[in-house]
C-alpha cells in the first residue's frame, strides 16, 4: 500500500502537468504510453505460445500519433496498412499462425486505437478542461469501489476473472463517479450538470468493464501484472485498462450530447 501510495505522490502531479500542458506533450507522452501498454499486451501473450507481428503494432501507433499530431485521422488508412503489413507476414513467415496475426490486429485497437481517442479529446474544441473526465471516471471508479468492496462487499461481481471484485464495490464506484462528475460540472459547465452526471454513471460502467477485461487477459495468459513501470500499480495496462475504455466513450458522448 505504501508503494502504491508513493507511486502516486509522483505520479499525479506528473499527469496533471501533461494534461494542463496539452498539445505536443500530451501526444509524445501518450505515444509512448501506447508503445509500452502494446509491448506489455504482446508480452503477455507470448506467455501462452503466441508470436504476435509486434513492429506492426509500434509502427501503427507511430503512425497513428503522428497523423493526430499534423491535424489528420488516419487511423482507417493506417488499420489498412497494419491489415496488409501483418498478412505479409504470416504468409511469408512459417512460424507465424493466424492467431498471431488476430492478436497483432487486436492489440492494435485494444490500445493504440482506443487509447487515441484521449488525444481526439483535447483537440476538440469542446469546454475546458474536458479531458479531465476521463480520468476523473477512471480514478473515482477504481476508488470509490475499492473502498465500497472493502467495507460492504458481500457479493462476488464476477468470480470467474476478478475474484475480489463485488457488487457492493461496483454500485459504490459507480455511485461515487457521478458525484465526482457533477463536482467536475458544477465548476466547470455548471448548464451540463446532469449530462455529466450521466456520463459518469455510464462511464463508471464501461470502465469497470475495461478493469474486468484486462483480469481477463491476465488470468488467461497467467501473469500477475502486466508490468512494473509502476511500482505498486504494475504496468501501464494495470493502470490505463479502464481509461482506455473511457476515452472513446467520452468522446462520443461529448461530441453528441454536450458540445
Amino acid at each position: 500500500m505504501i508503494t502504491r501510495i508513493i507511486s502516486a505522490v509522483v505520479g499525479i502531479p506528473i499527469l496533471i502537468g501533461i494534461l494542463t500542458w496539452g498539445g505536443t506533450p500530451l501526444m509524445l507522452a501518450l505515444g509512448l504510453v501506447m508503445i509500452i501498454g502494446l509491448r506489455e499486451f504482446y508480452q503477455a501473450l507470448s506467455k501462452k505460445g503466441f508470436h504476435p507481428v509486434e513492429g506492426v503494432g509500434y509502427v501503427f501507433t507511430v503512425f497513428l500519433v503522428f497523423s493526430l499530431y499534423r491535424g489528420e485521422d488516419w487511423a482507417s488508412l493506417g488499420i489498412y496498412g497494419a491489415f496488409l503489413l501483418t498478412t505479409l507476414v504470416l504468409l511469408l513467415q512459417e512460424k507465424r499462425s493466424l492467431q498471431d496475426g488476430i492478436f497483432t490486429l487486436y492489440g492494435i485497437l485494444y490500445i493504440p486505437i482506443l487509447m487515441s481517442y484521449i488525444l481526439r479529446v483535447d483537440l476538440l474544441e469542446s469546454p475546458p478542461y474536458v479531458i479531465w473526465v476521463i480520468f476523473i471516471i477512471a480514478f473515482a471508479t477504481d476508488t470509490f469501489a475499492y473502498f465500497s468492496g472493502m467495507f460492504l462487499g458481500k457479493h462476488k461481481l464476477c468470480p470467474r476473472v476478478s475474484p475480489k471484485k463485488t457488487i457492493e464495490g461496483s454500485i459504490g464506484g459507480l455511485t461515487g463517479t457521478v458525484i465526482a462528475c457533477g463536482v467536475f460540472a458544477y465548476f466547470i459547465l455548471p448548464e451540463a450538470l446532469a449530462s455529466f452526471m450521466i456520463l459518469g454513471a455510464i462511464g463508471s460502467a464501461t470502465a469497470q468493464m475495461g478493469d474486468l477485461s484486462a483480469s481477463m487477459v491476465k488470468r488467461w495468459t497467467g501473469i500477475k501484472d502486466f508490468g512494473k513501470i509502476m511500482p505498486g500499480h504494475g504496468g501501464v495496462l494495470d493502470r490505463f485498462d479502464s481509461i482506455i475504455f473511457t476515452a472513446p466513450l467520452v468522446y462520443y458522448y461529448i461530441t453528441l450530447f454536450v458540445v
